[in-house]
């Protein structure tokens, strides 16, 4: 589903500094693949490489062996999409901002509200489906922003540390909505970074130490 060849990482292009040299990585159907490394390492940097927000310095992606360009910008980001680790919600309701993406994709109508109601009290948020987005925590902002893009249904979901405001229960619930999605599709995959090795084991099905693509001599702080 998604190819990556030699990418090689800078945080600003315009310096020749690399952060990452020489990534690699073959992401296939039902894949859930986890990105570990030091902090400072470049986690965040790469995801964002990856879905055309920093242009790479080197290397090629492709999706179902096409380029982004080949493909275009709009289409390839519909389907491999971007999870932030900050949670980014419109003004309105939490209802509006999981249908408001819907209404510009390709040939779909928003779901109804039953649906996700039902999604939002798998993961606790029971009677939230019209709380003002701005009343909202951060745990609570980032399980709508996972929410809202398992509801836009890309092939490949980009994850940047989808758990860092999340306590232990909101986490097993996060992990239950997305198993049971890759296990109801043979076209979606994941690729997630994050610093938790215990959910790392648990959730994906390989991980990739981003320490091997790391410069020689790059100063880092171990998590």
């Amino acid at each position: 589903m998604l190819a990556i060849e030699n990418l090689q990482v800078r945080a600003d292009l315009s310096s020749s500094d690399l952060l990452l040299d020489g990534f690699s990585l073959t992401l296939r159907e039902m894949d859930v693949v986890g990105i570990m490394g030091p902090s400072g390492c470049g986690k965040t940097t790469l995801l964002r490489t990856i879905v055309g927000l920093i242009d790479p310095a080197g290397g090629s992606i492709r999706y179902k062996g096409q380029s982004p360009q080949e493909l275009g910008w709009p289409k390839f980001r519909r389907q491999v999409s971007l999870v932030p680790q900050r949670p980014v919600l419109w003004d309105g309701t939490v209802y509006e901002n999981i249908a408001r993406p819907l209404r510009y994709s390709e040939d779909r109508e928003p779901h109804d509200r039953d649906t996700v109601g039902e999604f939002l009290a798998k993961l606790g948020m029971e009677d939230m489906i019209d709380a003002p987005a701005s009343t909202l925590s951060q745990g609570e902002r980032q399980r709508v922003c996972l929410l809202r893009a398992r509801f836009m249904s890309p092939n490949v979901f980009v994850l940047d540390e989808p758990t860092s405001a999340l306590d232990e229960v909101s986490i097993g619930r996060v992990e239950r909505m997305f198993n049971r999605m890759i296990k109801g599709s043979f076209d979606t995959a994941i690729l997630v970074a994050t610093h938790d090795r215990a959910f790392a084991e648990r959730f994906c099905t390989r991980v990739i130490d981003l320490a091997e693509y790391m410069p020689a001599g790059k100063a880092v702080t171990h998590d």
